[in-house]
């Protein structure tokens, strides 16, 4: 696992794109080089199926227990990009997505699944193919090239090594503008809200959730993940003409229409496969509301229909 970040890591700085995958116990060994792309500014994408922890757990069932640890793993404060895709097709888009915000805005961003999806089979309906790769965010150096140029937006032209005639140069202590290593505290200041800068442009390009059922909800039901098809089949039985689903693929940074949307209902119901009810804390921390319950399960088994429509 921690190889295979590194090496990840190699092949985005030689100008490839890379993916690696794993669940809980190999993210642990991975959070320090999540840390490196963080300071390096390097693209990253990884994926990471959820089981059951602590340790070894129930590694043959599911969970949605790890949306925390994902949200804070590698030491040091630096953006982040979270996908939480609950379908097939989703898991598609969702992975076209993640390459994209990683390589535009040189930052690691995270597929988080559970091991339900991962086990699951589908018949699928044609679907469209993602688009193909959009602009190539690569840069011809010249001799006065500088990896980390200080810009508006926080995101600096990214150079490969023998693409022209500058001198790629990246460094995981602090640097400069020019990648070499230093200990200037003016310098640390603005290398630290350079790379938090990027925070506004990755919202604006945000993954929107969906909703499902009646526009004029007074009743809201919040979910992640592979919830999303159970709650839609409950909600569909019930015929609540009142109740709606948000059904999150982007749960951090959290998107604005989710704020919206909670603000509109009288109720707030979110579904999670956790004990401590995650992505309401969540909710909580980065919008400042608070949602008036939670559906939890975490003994290793995805939701039934059932469960769902007698909480409901």
């Amino acid at each position: 696992e921690i190889s295979a970040i590194n090496m990840a890591l190699g092949s985005w700085f030689a100008g490839g794109r890379a993916l690696v995958t794993t669940s809980g116990g190999g993210f642990a060994l991975m959070a320090e080089g999540l840390s490196l792309a963080g300071c390096i500014e390097s693209p990253a994408v990884i994926h990471c199926a959820q089981r059951p922890g602590p340790a070894t757990g129930l590694p043959t069932r599911t969970e949605q227990g790890d949306l925390d640890f994902v949200l804070s793993a590698g030491h040091g404060e630096f953006p982040r990009v979270v996908l939480t895709p609950g379908t097939v097709q989703d898991a598609f888009f969702c992975a076209y997505k993640a390459f994209e915000i990683a390589d535009a805005a040189q930052v690691p961003v995270i597929i988080l699944t559970d091991q339900y999806l991962l086990d699951s089979y589908y018949t699928l309906s044609q679907f469209p193919a993602v688009p193909p790769i959009g602009k190539n965010h690569i840069v011809k150096t010249t001799k006065d090239y500088r990896r980390y140029h200080l810009t508006e937006n926080g995101i600096s032209p990214r150079g490969i090594p023998g693409f022209g005639e500058g001198y790629v140069c990246v460094d995981s202590d602090e640097h400069d503008e020019r990648g070499w290593i230093t200990e200037d505290f003016d310098v640390r200041v603005a290398m630290v809200d350079k790379r938090l800068k990027k925070r506004e442009w990755i919202a604006h390009n945000s993954l929107e959730p969906e909703l499902f059922g009646a526009e004029n909800y007074k009743r809201l039901i919040v979910g992640w993940g592979s919830t999303a098809h159970v709650v839609r089949e409950a909600l569909a039985e019930t015929q609540d003409a009142e109740t709606a689903f948000l059904y999150l693929k982007q749960v951090y940074p959290l998107p604005e229409k989710v704020s919206a949307a909670i603000r509109q209902a009288k109720e707030t119901v979110v579904v999670e496969n956790n004990a401590t009810g995650q992505l309401a804390h969540l909710i909580r921390r980065e919008s400042g509301l608070s949602v008036g319950r939670t559906i939890l399960k975490y003994n290793g088994l995805p939701f039934s229909v059932e469960e769902i429509k007698e909480q409901l």
